[in-house]
């Protein structure tokens, strides 16, 4: 039967092209997973789904299969770098690790107000600058050579599945065809679920792309979404979250030997890394889900021990030799202890005042732009 006399809801031979084609009404070579007119403009090659009749495309379901294999990387520049040895890199437990058990139980503070905890009321006007940074670190996951910071370039292949299922999800959202909106997020709350309920399986690399995963998701529904898709970030999402958090923290924070100040791997200075700064801004969202839900925020005083974020030369170095000329030049100047978080937090007393004044100063020095916003994040957290 033609196109033109085809019948309610029967499925007609025009449907069989990509979205792209079908859109600018051009001629469709039908090669899966990508068109050869979509893959000769740099397009995204969406397909309709034939087992999903419709005459008019409003209601054009995605083939998610198709849509995954074509674009299945990370940045090309991502692919390029070479592989390292994460299979022998030992990450040591954080000297607080029971305190893991309070990142889980974030969401309980409300219910229950934890005695000695500090409550923190933000404006309006922090609210906005945070979720603008969010904001743009969701939006980065979903460009081409592009990263966000939390996101290391050389983070290990194998779990970096995690993230590109991420990309590529995220990005089926930006080109969603029109009515294919609630197949997309419902695609993507799928996803998330699997993460959460797989994460007790994975060893502690795996459940890093997992966290990083789903704070992405979370993130970039809550802030780049409409208004339907941005509820389906609740409080149990925010649950799960934590919980993943959690579990990410228990398996450590800190690469081997750190804490001894010799030189450690540079594989397991990646993986600490990426997951404290994952840490970071899992809290920073936790605050502003608060504020749109009304419910308190509690400083968490929990992470004062933990590093400040790796100036740039450290986080951005491409080869193991730059960046142990780096971190070499980074126990010069820090020779008895990284600075902490906590270094940028009030004291009340006055020697200790002016030892973490001067070493927030030197910090803030190197630091880069991620660095720079956890510094304003202290200044407001703590500020009047």
């Amino acid at each position: 039967m033609s196109a033109a006399h085809s019948t309610p809801g029967q499925f007609t031979t025009r449907k069989k092209a990509c979205l792209k084609c079908s859109e600018a009404k051009a001629r469709c070579s039908l090669q899966r997973p990508m068109c050869s007119r979509c893959q000769g403009r740099g397009l995204e090659c969406h397909w309709f789904n034939p087992d999903s009749p419709d005459t008019n495309g409003a209601s054009a379901v995605i083939d998610y299969a198709a849509v995954g294999e074509s674009n299945t990387s990370f940045p090309a520049s991502v692919l390029a770098v070479e592989e390292l040895r994460y299979s022998s890199t030992p990450i040591e437990p954080s000297p607080t690790t029971l305190e893991s058990a309070r990142i889980g139980s974030r969401w309980m503070d409300a219910l229950i107000p934890p005695p000695g905890r500090i409550a923190k009321t933000f404006t309006s006007q922090t609210i906005q600058y945070i979720s603008r940074i969010l904001k743009s670190y969701a939006k980065t996951i979903v460009k081409d050579d592009a990263l966000p910071p939390i996101v290391h370039l050389f983070q290990p292949a194998a779990p970096r599945q995690l993230l590109v299922n991420c990309r590529t999800l995220l990005r089926m959202w930006e080109n969603r065809a029109p009515g294919s909106e609630s197949l997309v997020r419902e695609t993507i709350l799928r996803e998330m679920n699997r993460l959460f309920e797989e994460h007790h399986n994975y060893d502690h690399i795996t459940l890093l792309s997992a966290c990083q995963a789903y704070l992405l998701y979370s993130m970039y529904m809550f802030f780049c979404t409409d208004p339907d898709t941005r509820a389906m970030i609740d409080t149990a999402t925010m649950i799960n979250l934590q919980e993943l958090a959690s579990a990410m923290s228990l398996t450590g924070l800190y690469p081997s030997g750190m804490q001894e100040r010799p030189l450690p791997d540079w594989e397991s200075w990646i993986v600490a890394e990426a997951k404290r700064r994952t840490l970071y801004i899992m809290y920073s969202f936790d605050h502003v889900f608060n504020y749109y839900h009304d419910t308190t925020s509690y400083i968490g005083t929990e992470l004062g021990h933990l590093p400040l974020p790796a100036h740039k030369g450290l986080w951005a170095a491409t080869t193991e030799n730059s960046w142990k000329t780096e971190y070499e030049r980074f126990t010069r100047e820090w020779p008895s202890e990284a600075p902490r978080l906590e270094d940028l937090w009030p004291q009340e007393a006055e020697v200790v005042v002016k030892e973490r004044r001067e070493r927030a100063d030197r910090w803030v020095e190197s630091a880069d732009e991620f660095g720079m916003f956890m510094f304003a994040m202290s200044n407001m957290i703590f500020g009047s």
